[in-house]
């Protein structure tokens, strides 16, 4: 299994990223990474963690599958943390000169699944502070224009409304009453530029920006799975900052608001030892 991207990441994809908030790098990890995650996320379906949640219900069909900190519990989710391009990736795309991991989340949408992700950005449901904050969408199955390609508003990472986060269960448990719901990102589509990303191999990586603002269609093939883990990563600028609205962590991360994120929880992963 590869530990450097497989491919050279070029100045004009830093800038797409800075500009868009997103960019699509193909090929930055190879079929072994592949087959090594895809086998333990179907471990997880059937044995999930503390922190899983199912996201589908009786009207969309189907399942929607989510998990949280999976390094925490499987061997694979470590190796990629530790060992894989990932970090590196991270570093080149927020010039950061050191990364620390913050955590992984698994979605799963399985084929005949109707339910979508809302749109939403990343920074609200973070207790996180910075500017140099990513994530990595690594999809293990191919991305078909009906299974649930990711969908983002270009250049939304640098409007200045201070969203609430959106619960994918419709419950109210993020209602800071701070920050302004999300707007119908649909009624707005003919005023924004919204690209989707409908056309993806594994091995692939989606890199966003925690604040731009992106959303998923369910998946609606009837024989493409859509298994994604989404790794989230910290630069030199991020410090914590909980908030009551935040979600959960799997435990305590043993560090103050204010504090930068290096912690147990919160391991420094690049440079590499």
């Amino acid at each position: 299994m590869n530990k450097h991207p497989l491919q050279d990441i070029s100045d004009e994809e830093v800038r797409t990223f800075e500009e868009d908030g997103v960019v699509h790098l193909r090929g930055m990890f190879d079929d072994d990474w592949i087959a090594h995650l895809g086998a333990a996320i179907d471990t997880n379906l059937d044995d999930a963690g503390p922190l899983s949640l199912e996201y589908a219900d009786e009207k969309t069909g189907g399942r929607y599958h989510g998990d949280l900190f999976l390094w925490k519990r499987g061997k694979a989710f470590r190796d990629l943390v530790f060992d894989s391009p990932a970090a590196e990736i991270a570093a080149r795309m927020t010039k950061s000169s050191k990364i620390n991991f913050f955590y992984d989340q698994l979605l799963v949408k399985e084929p005949g699944t109707n339910a979508p992700t809302p749109w939403h950005l990343d920074e609200p449901y973070w207790p996180v502070k910075g500017w140099q904050v990513c994530s990595l969408w690594l999809p293990v199955d191919p991305i078909v224009a009906d299974s649930g390609g990711m969908r983002y508003v270009k250049g939304s990472h640098k409007w200045t409304t201070p969203y609430r986060a959106q619960s994918f269960t419709g419950d109210d448990r993020f209602k800071d009453p701070e920050r302004v719901p999300v707007p119908d990102i649909e009624a707005m589509a003919d005023e924004l530029d919204i690209i989707e990303f409908g056309d993806m191999a594994p091995g692939d990586v989606l890199v966003h920006h925690m604040n731009v603002m992106h959303g998923s269609p369910g998946n609606l093939s009837a024989t493409h799975r859509r298994r994604a883990l989404a790794t989230r990563w910290t630069g030199n600028d991020a410090v914590y900052d909980p908030t009551p609205y935040t979600f959960p962590l799997i435990e305590d991360p043993g560090i103050k608001s204010g504090d930068a994120m290096t912690c147990d929880l919160f391991p420094p992963v690049w440079p590499r030892a």
